[in-house]
């Protein structure tokens, strides 16, 4: 009986908690929250977007006309995010798309064959005569595509005039002298080298290189040196192969002014000839930059086994000992195949500190 009692009496005092209030304290409590969420509206601005609908994509854009957007076109960006490597693109032409191909891994140095056709001066692109083409000239797949490249990595317009004297200051308040070139890489001022491989006689072989490089000579785009100053431009050529003969290099030797460089023999540095002036002559790096070999020449280790000692150091003191002297260094056609003793001559290479790893499968040096 008193259990009864009290479960009723819990009923009763829970019914309580629960009763509605008075109709005149039900009319207070609607009028008041009335008057706030009417306060609340004109305090917050409506959402275009549902809530709880927001979501950042990777598609997301908040600039009107998304990709045509004025804010979002940016002068230059033409190998944004592709990083720079020191590779050599090894008989580049042979490529889907010469130049562009090796460029879009970031590639840095292309090689190009060209030959002189006497029938009309001008320069053809190929491996061999049999390759050669009408349409497959040196001024389209190279000189007219670096200009175009350049140009949109270097644009001049009414954006180029209104910000022509906002320039880099040093921490020493000392005005930066601009460039008259941006770097076609962003982020790095490396040069596209560009090895030009003399197939026809050197002398009028030169001199057909030296006319169809204007453009970009024009454009203050070529390296140069004049006596000890060397200026880099956004492009450095490098002369190499048989028509780099004796009369090409001893000319260009005595140049006061050069922007057409010599390849040294990587495994000949010290070789030296008479001029056709009657002048002792040795390879010096501030006109032969380079010294190339092929890799067949400098070692008998094609990578299947591991090195030896010997050919360990006979590599290292070819290499250490061209870059004391102030000679980068490339080694051309290194093994291609196997696959695992390829990248082990790579690896080794990478680890003596060649100045270029030449390759043909550029694919796959790129993601070694």
């Amino acid at each position: 009986m008193r259990f009864l009692t009290i479960s009723i009496c819990l009923v009763l005092a829970a019914s309580r908690l629960h009763a509605r209030p008075p109709a005149e304290h039900q009319s207070v409590l609607s009028a008041t929250r009335s008057q706030l969420d009417s306060e609340q509206a004109e305090r917050v601005e409506p959402s275009p977007t549902a809530r709880g609908e927001q979501s950042m994509t990777k598609d997301y854009n908040p600039f009107a006309h998304h990709g045509q957007a004025a804010e979002l076109r940016m002068p230059g960006g033409l190998a944004r995010d592709i990083p720079s490597k020191r590779i050599h693109s090894h008989n580049d032409y042979w490529r889907d798309v010469p130049l562009y191909t090796a460029l879009s891994h970031g590639v840095t140095s292309v090689e190009a064959d060209v030959w002189l056709n006497p029938k009309d001066g001008r320069l053809y692109v190929g491996h061999s005569v049999s390759s050669l083409t009408r349409a497959r000239t040196f001024d389209k797949l190279y000189v007219s595509q670096l200009v175009d490249l350049l140009s949109k990595a270097n644009p001049v317009d009414e954006e180029t005039f209104f910000f022509n004297e906002t320039d880099f200051w040093t921490p020493e308040n000392e005005r930066e002298k601009r460039k008259s070139w941006m770097p076609y890489w962003d982020g790095s001022s490396d040069p596209i080298q560009l090895l030009i491989d003399l197939k026809t006689r050197g002398d009028d072989t030169y001199r057909a290189i030296r006319k169809e490089l204007t453009p970009l000579r024009d454009k203050g785009w070529l390296t140069t040196r004049k006596g000890d100053e060397l200026s880099l431009g956004a492009i450095t050529i490098i002369l190499t192969g048989n028509g780099a003969n004796l009369d090409v290099r001893s000319y260009v030797s005595q140049l006061d002014e050069i922007d057409m460089f010599i390849d040294a023999p990587l495994l000949d540095l010290d070789s030296a000839w008479v001029t056709p002036e009657g002048k002792n002559q040795t390879w010096d790096p501030r006109w032969a930059p380079l010294a190339s070999a092929a890799y067949s020449s400098a070692t008998t280790w094609k990578g299947i086994f591991p090195i030896s000692a010997s050919e360990h150091e006979n590599l290292e003191n070819l290499i250490k000992g061209a870059q004391a002297r102030g000679f980068q260094t490339r080694l051309w056609s290194p093994p291609r195949w196997p696959v695992f003793a390829r990248e082990k001559v790579w690896r080794e290479l990478i680890e003596l500190g060649t100045d270029w790893l030449d390759a043909d499968d550029l694919a796959a040096l790129v993601a070694f």
